[in-house]
C-alpha cells in the first residue's frame, strides 16, 4: 500500500473538521431556537403595545356650563328696595301727583335695571357660548392628532416587527450558509487525502459515470452523519487499486489523490 504521511495527516486534519462542523452546527441549531423562543415572546409584547388614541371621546367641560343670575337678581332686588325706600320717604311730601309722577320715574329706572340685568345675562350666555365653541375645536384637534399619532405607533410597530421577522429570517439562512461552508471545508480537506470509500459506509448508492482512467463513478450518501451529509460523489473502495486502499476503524479508505476521480459534494 502506498500512503504519503502527507495524506493521512491531511485526512486527520479534515475528519477534526468535519466533526468541528459538525458539533458547531448541532450548537447553532439550539441557540438558534433558544433565541427564536426568545423572539417570538418579544414580538407578542411588541404586538399587545397600547397604541389607541389617547384624546378620543373626551368631553367638552365648558358645553354644560349655566348662567349664575344670582348678581343680576340681586342688583334688580337692591334696586326694587331702594326705589321703595325713595317713595316712603317721599310719600307725605310729593302729594298725591307727585307720587304718581315718581312712581313713574322709579318704574323707568325699574325697567332700565332689568335691561341691564338682561345684558349682563347675554354677556354671560355669548362668554359660554364662545368657551364651548373654542373647547370644541381644541378637542376636535387633539383627537385628529391623538389618530395621527395613534396610527404612527401602528405603523411604527408593523415596521419594527417586519424587521423582527426579517433578522430573523437573514439569521437562519446565514447560519445555514455558514453551517454549509464549514461542511464544505472539511470534505474538501479530506477529498485532497484519504476518504472513507468503504461500500458499507453508504447508502443510496447509484453509478453516474466513468473517469479517463475507467475507474466507475458513483454518487451516494454516508449512513453515518459523522462521516457528511447530503450527496456525494466518489468511487467504492474494493473496485481500485488496493495500492491506494487503506484501512481507518475497519473501513476501507482512498487516497484521491492518486487516482483521476475527484471526491466531492454534489
Amino acid at each position: 500500500m502506498s500512503f504519503t504521511v502527507a495524506a493521512i495527516v491531511g485526512a486527520g486534519v479534515g475528519v477534526a473538521k468535519l466533526i468541528g462542523a459538525s458539533k458547531r452546527k448541532k450548537d447553532a441549531k439550539d441557540a438558534q431556537k433558544k433565541a427564536k423562543a426568545e423572539m417570538d415572546a418579544k414580538k407578542k409584547e411588541y404586538e399587545a403595545l397600547d397604541t389607541s388614541n389617547l384624546h378620543k371621546n373626551r368631553e367638552n367641560v365648558y358645553e354644560d356650563l349655566t348662567i349664575d343670575q344670582r348678581e343680576s337678581e340681586f342688583a334688580q332686588q337692591k334696586g326694587e328696595q331702594s326705589r321703595a325706600n325713595v317713595m316712603d320717604t317721599m310719600r307725605g311730601a310729593a302729594g298725591s301727583s307727585g307720587i304718581a309722577a315718581l312712581a313713574q320715574t322709579m318704574a323707568n329706572q325699574g325697567q332700565l335695571s332689568a335691561q341691564k340685568a338682561a345684558a349682563d345675562i347675554g354677556k354671560q350666555e355669548s362668554s359660554n357660548q364662545q368657551k364651548a365653541l373654542a373647547e370644541t375645536a381644541r378637542l376636535q384637534d387633539a383627537e385628529i392628532s391623538g389618530e395621527e399619532a395613534s396610527r404612527g405607533l401602528e405603523r411604527s410597530k408593523t415596521t419594527n416587527l417586519l424587521g423582527m421577522a426579517a433578522g430573523e429570517h437573514s439569521a437562519a439562512g446565514a447560519a445555514k450558509d455558514q453551517a454549509s461552508k464549514d461542511q464544505m471545508s472539511a470534505v474538501g480537506s479530506i477529498a485532497t487525502s484519504v476518504v472513507g470509500s468503504d461500500r458499507k459506509m453508504k447508502k443510496n448508492i447509484s453509478k453516474i459515470g466513468k473517469s479517463p482512467s475507467g475507474l466507475n463513478i458513483y454518487s451516494f450518501e454516508y449512513k453515518n452523519p459523522i462521516h457528511g451529509e447530503g450527496l456525494f460523489q466518489g468511487v467504492m473502495s474494493d473496485e481500485v487499486s488496493q495500492d491506494v486502499v487503506g484501512t481507518r476503524d475497519g473501513y476501507d479508505t482512498v487516497d484521491y489523490s492518486m487516482i483521476d476521480v475527484e471526491f466531492k459534494q454534489i
